[in-house]
């Protein structure tokens, strides 16, 4: 199992190589900086300090209608307009990343990996299979990088002092999720270019993905300006409200496109206590599903992502394995167009361990002997685990478990784990659950039906001149059964084996002399029965008249009396 890392998800603001907001002169607006004007401080002097450029000294002039550059009073308040403060350097923070991601500056060379490692303009990350990545720009707008993907940041700039961010990402590959936090400052932008759309925005969250050359463009608030990319100017801009989206392919930008809804989730996700993980969904129109699990609930902190193929609108997804806790899945279908569609994010818990052993014994049916018509001794048999110390059995009257008639925790042995009990015949439940050293008990395993059986009763037979009768009582139709009759106790010897679909069979008489007979039933759904306890006779000898016919007394019970 990989291990992830997590960082806080807030935003972080950068300090900045340049004068600070709050150095003394200077007061920060919507509109610029307004500054103090020092003893022997020009035009010139303050363009260079604000814009890092001299020749915008006229400009400023302008707006403050100053016309000498080296008459300004000391003392007095000029506006510097904020379309003319100095971009600077601004930075990208890794908030999260789990898996194999990799970093290169723009040289090239290898960066590492780390939770609040600052990345800067230029660089580029790449996230490998089943790994996810996650950055925090300094306005707190949230970067998302799915497995497979590739990212280029190509321009991670602020505007000093009033900090408006200009951020422009070039997807190289794979998909990019943007949380954009709305744009307060002028002159700020956010845009998402692929090699054949550009994305921009005023404060939003859309998706980007790019494959196959086109670009897919799905818009979950605010809107999004889609462009072409050409350099053909007059290729139409469109604008895509929260809800649609738009596919870019061939110079081309598809109309608005409805999203399709969040699909449904069946009940029994919310508590996963067996792997895989499962969860059922269902959109009629989806093509297929995407199912992301994060450790919150924003989808920050990702650590598994899976795709499934939809069938008629339903499909399984599954996730081999994730450690016990509290996770979030974030699900959306995606249509025919191959736009992802609206999503839907609910809390699971993951209860899977200690594992539950596997059920040995008894299977469907367990038939006792004769001598337990009214209660049956039965042995409850399952395997054992490793660092398990004890075992919780449950046998029941109903599927619920309402009506337990065992609830017990039985230590774990050298051997496979069992309890002998004592039911009356009829239909159970029963399950276990493992119990681990710290006395953390599992989740059951999924419950087992038996119905238990009582034995047959021995055969009753009888005897005359030329054969043997027995008969026994059938207790299911459609039984067939296998009659045994030998010459010692152990069946080791036998005289018959006789299968029939009678509850009965006749025999030629045998030599005279012991014989045991013993017989079981065959259920239509292939259960073999017990055999039934050994009905121990003796078969007499056949006297006979001076004239060689038999004396009379045929008919008679077998048993120890001949």
């Amino acid at each position: 199992m990989k291990k992830w890392s997590v960082g806080l998800a807030a935003a972080l603001f950068f300090s900045l190589p340049v004068a600070h907001a709050t150095e003394k002169g200077v007061r920060i607006t919507p509109e610029g900086v307004y500054y103090t004007v020092s003893r022997n401080e020009t035009l010139s002097s303050i363009s260079l300090k604000f814009t890092g450029d001299i020749r915008h000294w006229q400009k400023i002039g302008n707006t403050n209608r100053i016309e000498n550059d080296r008459t300004i009073p000391v003392g007095r308040v000029v506006l510097i307009p904020a379309t003319l403060l100095a971009p600077v350097a601004a930075f990208a923070r890794i908030g999260s990343f789990f898996g194999d991601v990799l970093i290169h500056d723009q040289a090239g060379n290898r960066l590492e990996t780390r939770i609040d490692a600052m990345l800067k303009e230029g660089d580029t990350v790449a996230t490998m299979a089943e790994s996810f990545l996650s950055l925090i720009l300094e306005d707190g707008s949230q970067i998302t990088l799915p497995p497979d993907s590739a990212l280029n940041l190509r321009t991670l700039r602020t505007t000093q002092y009033v900090r408006s961010p200009r951020t422009q990402l070039f997807l190289e590959k794979g998909r990019v999720e943007s949380s954009v936090t709305p744009f307060s400052k002028h002159g700020s932008r956010y845009e998402v270019l692929s090699p054949v759309a550009v994305s921009g925005v005023r404060g939003t969250r859309f998706r980007v993905q790019y494959r196959e050359d086109r670009a897919f463009n799905e818009v979950l608030s605010g809107k999004v300006a889609v462009k072409p990319q050409s350099r053909d100017a007059d290729r139409v801009t469109q604008l895509v409200a929260a809800g649609y989206g738009s596919v870019v392919g061939q110079q081309r930008a598809t109309r608005p496109i409805a999203l399709l809804p969040a699909p449904a989730l069946a009940d029994g996700y919310a508590l996963q206590q067996r792997l895989p993980l499962q969860f059922v969904l269902t959109q009629t129109a989806a093509q297929s599903f995407q199912l992301r699990v994060s450790t919150d609930a924003q989808g920050v902190n990702n650590i598994a992502e899976v795709s499934v193929k939809a069938d008629q609108g339903k499909a399984l997804a599954r996730l081999a394995d994730l450690p016990d806790g509290h996770y979030f899945a974030h699900v959306h279908a995606v249509d025919a167009n191959g736009l992802a569609g609206l999503q839907q994010t609910v809390p699971f818990e993951v209860a899977a361990r200690p594992f539950a052993p596997f059920l040995i014994a008894p299977q469907a049916k367990y038939q006792g002997n004769a001598d337990s018509t009214a209660h049956v001794p039965i042995t409850m048999r399952w395997s054992l685990s490793g660092n398990i110390v004890s075992y919780r059995l449950q046998i029941a009257g109903d599927k619920q478990f309402e009506q337990r008639l065992v609830d017990q925790v039985v230590a774990a042995g050298e051997q496979d784990g069992h309890l002998a009990v004592s039911l009356q015949p009829g239909a159970y439940q029963w399950r276990v659950a493992s119990i681990d050293g710290a006395g953390k008990q599992g989740p059951f395993t999924d419950a087992r039906a038996v119905q238990v059986l009582a034995g047959l009763a021995a055969p009753a037979g009888s005897v005359n001149e030329k054969e043997l009768h027995f008969s026994w009582s059938a207790s299911a139709p459609g039984q067939r059964f296998t009659f045994q009759l030998a010459t010692d106790p152990s069946f080791t010897t036998l005289v018959h084996d006789v299968t029939t679909e009678q509850p009965e069979v006749k025999l030629p008489r045998p030599q005279a002399g012991t014989y045991y007979a013993r017989v079981r039933s065959i259920d239509s759904d292939g259960f073999v029965g017990t055999y039934s306890p050994a009905q121990r006779f003796v078969v007499p000898l056949l006297w006979q008249t001076d004239y060689g016919t038999p004396l009379d007394g045929q008919g008679q019970p077998l048993g120890t009396s001949f």
